[in-house]
């Protein structure tokens, strides 16, 4: 597609596909500020007619998370490197892990004290904690490797919502959208810490983070969901985070890190080819839709775990089909947005069997087919301890040294980041 066509594209959709901002001037010029700074000798990934482009040419890849490797650097620095020589043996290019962690008072830390916290108050930082997240980009960038990078969790794990929602005093503060989004302490802490950290220069590499190439995207929140409520209200603080976080790192991307809900089951997906239609129709207060038409968001995101949507744990003709169309789906309609599409994580709890093997065969073999921007596995690892902590991981070298699995995956990398 030319620029041309991209323009008008992004415009349309704007009006007709959205119809939902009070400020139709302010989409116009940020959507022809998407096409006219596009920039093909940038080190920075960038987004150009639906796809990734890096230093000019098309980028795609298959990554994975590896969400615990800041949090590992204090443990031994025998864990990072191994794991991000394990990447490089396996030749990933992105890989998406926390930059964050916050509180004592949920998740992991609220058990263990020795975990590496970097905000222990509102506005409080832990230099060494800084310092290990420091490290891992410096090495990983050594590496090759390029980084996605969410600011805060839904979940409890690692803080969350239940952290910031703790320190302003909310009676319920696990998975407590509704106040964390209305609360004006909470939104204050959230932005200074996305302001700290986009400002912070890497005291290994010597370059701030919203400057650095290496970091390919920032998302505003691991898997967010304000259930029961309209999905317009997430799908606007979206927007409001998003044109921030522009407004300190314009040349850095920017996604929501959600699942890839929608709200009422809507004709744009494939309806008919889902057994389980409960992630069309989730009411968890998320649309993949409106919120992938955000002009300042920067490609679609979704998730799939089929044990968890409903599918069961077995691998039937049933789930294949949805998780074909869930590819297809999630893809076509950001590609409607002039965007490309991340399978942002994906994992099937079965300890390395033949199950894992079946579902991640098949999803790669569509991967392929459709030529997906990108996908991050749920995980690869190659310690034993977070080889036990999800059955779908990938693990290798260490914990079942799962071989075969990691060479189909290094096929599938190959496959899918051939030029």
């Amino acid at each position: 597609m030319s620029l041309k066509g991209n323009f008008i594209l992004i415009t349309f959709t704007l009006f007709i596909g959205l119809n939902c901002t009070k400020d139709s001037d302010h989409l116009i010029m940020t959507a022809i500020s998407v096409v006219d700074t596009y920039d093909p000798d940038s080190p920075f990934v960038q987004v150009k007619d639906g796809k990734f482009i890096l230093d000019g040419e098309e980028f795609r890849f298959a990554g994975t998370n590896a969400y615990y490797l800041p949090n590992y650097e204090k443990i031994g620095p025998h864990v990072v490197e191994s794991t991000l020589n394990a990447f490089k043996a396996a030749d990933i290019s992105v890989v998406r892990m926390w930059a964050f962690y916050d509180g004592y008072d949920c998740g992991y830390s609220s058990i263990d004290p020795n975990e590496d916290v970097i905000q222990t108050l509102p506005g409080v930082y832990n230099e060494e904690a800084l310092q290990n997240l420091d490290l891992v980009i410096a090495k990983g960038k050594q590496r090759g490797l390029r980084f996605i990078l969410p600011f805060i969790n839904y979940w409890d794990e690692l803080g969350g919502i239940c952290q910031y929602n703790t320190w302003a005093g909310a009676e319920n503060p696990s998975v407590n959208m509704e106040f964390f989004l209305n609360n004006e302490q909470t939104q204050t802490w959230y932005r200074d810490y996305i302001s700290m950290l986009l400002n912070r220069v890497n005291v290994f590499t010597g370059v701030a983070y919203k400057d650095e190439p290496a970091i390919m995207s920032w998302q505003i929140m691991n898997e967010g969901r304000n259930k029961g409520k309209n999905p317009e209200i997430l799908r606007d603080w979206y927007q409001e985070i998003a044109q921030y976080i522009k407004s300190i790192a314009p040349n850095q991307l920017v996604g929501t890190g959600e699942e890839g809900f929608d709200n009422g089951t809507p004709s744009n997906y494939s309806v008919d080819k889902y057994s389980n239609t409960y992630v069309l129709r989730a009411d968890e207060g998320t649309s993949y839709i409106l919120n992938t038409s955000i002009p300042e968001i920067d490609y679609g995101n979704a998730h799939w775990y089929p044990t968890e949507f409903g599918f069961g744990y077995t691998i039937t003709e049933d789930l294949l089909t949805a998780q074909n169309a869930w590819l297809s789906d999630h893809n076509r309609i950001a590609k409607m947005e002039g965007k490309p599409f991340i399978l942002g994580e994906y994992g099937f709890p079965g300890w390395g069997d033949e199950r894992v093997s079946a579902m991640y065969s098949s999803l790669w073999s569509k991967a392929e087919y459709i030529e997906l921007d990108g996908s991050l596995l749920w995980q690869l690892t190659s310690d034993y301890a977070k080889c036990t902590e999800y059955g779908g991981n990938i693990c290798w070298p260490g914990g079942r040294e799962d071989t075969e699995l990691f060479k189909m995956f290094i096929k599938h990398i190959s496959n899918i980041q051939q030029k």
